[in-house]
């Protein structure tokens, strides 16, 4: 009979070779990672973040990318004859965030540079060095939207309406982003700049100053049938809770029997703060439903409630994000009446983070519903009344009313205002 003898003793061989594989692995990504040279293609390995799925449409993780990124930047460290200047890093480092936000498909997404994030915190914060204009996209034209009061702009005239010709003796087709980063200088620095206004063009020598942005206007209006307390709320930020606060307990000191709270061409803010301006008029509840990934929660009011007083709301196209969502949940809670048109339809909520190098990235975390489950995003809030903005040639529109601390209400001047006021008046118990 024939003998098969079992082998035995030998085990650590195939061991042997498990380790040293992983160790040639190892040994080829350290060795490119270090710049040493491509050891680990040499012997056919390559890291897994950097090859390519199966399926095209295979979900894949960003850190893939910056893995392919760093795998070609040791080539250029270690053998390139042409280096980077600081200039040429900020300048790639710009093109490279924004060719990534691009690709992720999250049109809300945005890379703001060192300086951009600097006057970000200063414009949030309700102080920035400007020359005090908010600007706008209209018919693809950069068109002052807003003049602070105060501010260089204001004092030479510039006005709502206004369109950006030239700067500094540019002239060409702008875009509202290429004014913003043509004209972000130092406070005491100036700016030519060409406006077109009907068929004249007027030139202006602007300079760079502290601007500051103030957040609420208000005003009592006066009628036979009742006080009406009037409040535009520019934005939300940082103090915007805090401020509409003190507007609404200032203008019930005075009489206010009812409230009228415009948000129309507000492009939203924090949440916190909207969260805080709803808790305002709401005394319990959901402000709204977060789903981000794999989750949805509630957010809810704050328990700081000041005032009972009947309210109207006041939105328009331009009303957007956090403007949206305290409309919505107002609107939900039957808290208040809602005037205006269908607002823009951004039921999105970004998160900000600030970047090692002093840049900040702006990202979609999670979507928003009002507290009854009612969908926003690419929806917006529909009104109760409906009301179209004509705009009385005589007059100025209303972003020129709000703008003037001491704007005085007259009728026929803003049609939607008309209406708000109508039914705010007839609100008073």
């Amino acid at each position: 009979m024939r003998t098969v003898k079992k082998v035995s003793g030998r085990p650590g061989a195939f061991f042997l070779a498990i380790i040293v594989g992983i160790l040639l692995f190892l040994a080829g990504n350290l060795s490119s990672f270090l710049g040493i040279f491509d050891f680990g293609r040499l012997v056919g390995f390559s890291s897994p973040l950097t090859r390519s799925a199966a399926d095209i449409g295979a979900e894949v993780t960003t850190r893939q990318l910056a893995a392919r990124i760093d795998e070609a930047a040791g080539y250029l460290d270690t053998g390139s004859l042409y280096r980077y200047t600081q200039e040429d890093l900020d300048v790639a480092t710009e093109a490279s965030m924004e060719a990534l936000i691009e690709q992720s498909g999250d049109t809300y997404a945005t890379y703001l540079t060192p300086a951009e994030f600097d006057d970000y915190n200063r414009t949030s914060e309700g102080v920035y060095a400007g020359i005090g204009i908010i600007l706008a996209s209209i018919d693809e034209r950069p068109t002052v939207l807003e003049v602070y009061e105060g501010s260089s702009a204001h004092d030479l005239g510039v006005k709502s309406g206004d369109v950006v010709l030239s700067i500094d003796g540019d002239r060409h087709d702008w875009t509202v982003e290429e004014v913003v980063k043509k004209i972000q200088r130092p406070a005491g620095e100036s700016v030519t700049i060409i406006w077109q206004r009907g068929e004249a063009e007027i030139e202006t020598v602007l300079t760079f100053g502290s601007v500051n942005v103030p957040v609420v206007v208000s005003h009592l209006i006066v009628r036979e049938e009742g006080k009406i307390g009037y409040i535009y709320l520019r934005r939300f930020n940082e103090q915007s809770a805090a401020d509409l606060s003190e507007a609404v307990l200032s203008l019930e000191s005075q009489g206010a029997q009812s409230l009228i709270l415009d948000i129309r061409g507000n492009p939203g803010g924090y949440l916190t703060q909207a969260v805080g301006v709803t808790s305002l008029f709401v005394k319990e509840g959901d402000v709204l439903q977060i789903e981000s990934r794999g989750s949805v929660r509630t957010e809810k009011v704050n328990g700081r409630t000041i005032t009972d007083k009947p309210l109207v709301v006041l939105i328009n196209d331009a009303s957007a994000s956090a403007s949206e969502l305290v409309a919505a949940a107002l609107k939900d809670h039957g808290r208040a009446t809602i005037v205006g048109e269908t607002s823009y339809g951004k039921g999105t909520i970004q998160d900000l983070r600030k970047l090692s190098w002093g840049g900040a990235l702006k990202y979609t975390i999670a979507h928003y519903l009002s507290p009854s489950g009612t969908p926003i995003d690419g929806v917006g809030v529909t009104p109760d009344i409906a009301v179209a903005y004509v705009k009385n040639e005589q007059a100025p529109g209303f972003t020129d009313n709000i703008t003037s601390s001491n704007y005085l209400y007259t009728e026929g001047k803003d049609t939607q205002l008309d209406a708000a006021l109508s039914e705010a008046l007839a609100r008073i118990g």
